[in-house]
């Protein structure tokens, strides 16, 4: 799954509503995410967000232009694929979803160490 975020650090990805995670999401919208990263030329630079928040599929139309155009700004390529009239239309399956995070625990071996966190509880 690839994810984008706000200024305001929401999470913000696409989704088919017919597989297993969008399906859960929509009998419980409390969730857990977790974002690795890792240079793979250097496996002691590791980076990675876990946490958990609420997670809702984006239906209103001002806030899907929004959240995609930020999403575009991290995927540049899915511009001409993943838009909000490809979704009304039908022509794709994937849906919006936005997770509001209620805490979030960052790694970062290059700023605080193999062991060193930083937590956020928002």
């Amino acid at each position: 799954m690839y994810f984008s975020a706000d200024r305001d650090l929401n999470l913000f990805f696409v989704s088919p509503p017919d597989t297993n995670h969008s399906k859960h999401i929509k009998e419980n919208s409390y969730v857990a995410f977790s974002i690795p990263w890792f240079d793979e030329n250097d496996l002691g630079n590791r980076k990675a967000i876990q946490g958990i928040g609420v997670c809702t599929r984006i239906t209103n139309a001002g806030d899907i232009a929004r959240l995609l155009k930020n999403h575009y700004k991290y995927y540049p390529l899915w511009k001409n694929v993943i838009t909000h009239k490809a979704m009304r239309d039908k022509v794709i399956s994937s849906r919006p979803y936005i997770i509001k995070p209620t805490y979030m625990k960052y790694w970062d071996d290059e700023l605080f160490g193999e062991e060193g966190t930083k937590e956020f509880i928002f």
